[in-house]
């Protein structure tokens, strides 16, 4: 026992306690002044599951015809996987029309997001807040999001214009597509050159004359919707149809079920508007502001992106999502630089392009 008498000595506990201040005076310091210490992660705190819920409003606003499938279904998919990442943020997506969304601003109901295309924008910019640059949209197509330098809109689907005709009806060795474009006779009857519309929420006439296109002053029938111009044409009203990706998808099943004639199908580059944006509503409140950035940024993300194969419609990065069918033909076509509107643009100015263009026709 004698051997022990150490252990329990007053000099055995005053070693001790200068082991232990030693100890801590060397080690405190990584921790004093790590700042990771002492940062808060607003996201993990606001996934506690003792936490309120955050429910976010999404408007989607269509001024165009999508591709194969609706793009408000491809919203909802997204926002599930957001959800997945952050637990307490659910995403609401409710789709209005152009005039519905014009009735709810006049009534001061706003949402967190706005999804939407050329032709509306001019009625929510006032309601925004810039967001951060995004380098993982295509530069020639981030531009369009952006006022004074900027940012108030992310492109997260991108569409395109194509010209479909009648092979019969035209020179198929002709690489000149203004000769798409002639009035054509049978038994007697003239067939206009091509259908188009115009008065819409968008510009298909720039897809011709962005792409050097011409055609006569009385070679075409205009209608208020694109619908209404397909219609027409596979009513064989016309030799062509200046159509969408909704247009592709519908005639090429047309072919299939052996319903239409044998079709040309020529994809136009250089200019589009057919693009869908996402914005950050202005709110007081912090966390949804929060959330809502989040999520505009992560429906451009890679993997996001690539699921717009399933919706027959193309990505903002640039990336190939088709391989070896018309789909990836057409979007070789558009991966090169594109023309198009600012988001923002006003109706008003719409209808000037409009009519400028319509009147490049010659006589």
């Amino acid at each position: 026992m004698q051997r022990f008498k150490f252990l329990y000595s007053k000099n055995f506990f005053k070693i001790i306690f200068v082991l232990f201040c030693l100890f801590f005076l060397i080690i405190s310091p990584f921790f004093v002044f790590n700042k990771s210490v002492y940062s808060l992660n607003l996201n993990e705190y606001f996934t506690n599951d003792n936490t309120s819920k955050v429910v976010l409003n999404l408007y989607h606003i269509e001024t165009f015809e999508g591709g194969t499938n609706s793009r408000s279904k491809y919203l909802e998919e997204i926002a599930l996987r957001f959800n997945k990442t952050n637990k307490n943020c659910f995403i609401v997506v409710k789709t209005l029309t152009p005039e519905q969304l014009i009735l709810n601003l006049q009534e001061n109901n706003l949402p967190d997001l706005f999804s939407f295309g050329v032709g509306v924008g001019e009625y929510i910019k006032g309601f925004l807040t810039n967001i951060d640059k995004n380098s993982q949209i295509r530069s020639d197509l981030a531009v369009y999001g952006e006022i004074d330098n900027k940012v108030y809109a992310y492109p997260y689907i991108l569409s395109g214009y194509l010209l479909i005709s009648y092979e019969n009806y035209i020179s198929s060795e002709s690489k000149d597509l203004s000769n798409y474009l002639n009035n054509y006779i049978i038994n007697n009857k003239e067939i206009k050159g091509f259908s188009i519309s115009k008065g819409s929420n968008t510009l298909p006439i720039l897809a011709l004359s962005n792409n050097g296109i011409n055609f006569t002053c009385d070679s075409y029938l205009t209608f208020d919707s694109s619908y209404e111009a397909y219609k027409s044409f596979i009513s064989k009203n016309s030799v062509s149809l200046v159509g969408t990706l909704r247009d592709l998808a519908r005639c090429k099943n047309r072919e299939n079920l052996g319903t239409i004639g044998a079709l040309k199908y020529n994809y136009l580059g250089n200019y589009t508007d057919l693009i869908q944006y996402i914005s950050v509503v202005d709110t007081q409140n912090s966390v949804k502001t929060m959330y809502s950035k989040q999520f505009a940024k992560f429906l451009t993300q890679s993997d996001n992106q690539s699921l717009l194969s399933k919706y027959g419609l193309f990505s903002v990065n640039g990336k190939s999502i088709y391989d070896g069918d018309y789909m990836a033909e057409f979007e070789r076509v558009l991966q090169n630089k594109l023309q198009s509107l600012n988001a923002f643009t006003s109706k008003e100015q719409l209808n000037l392009l409009e009519n400028q263009n319509f009147q490049l026709c010659s006589k």
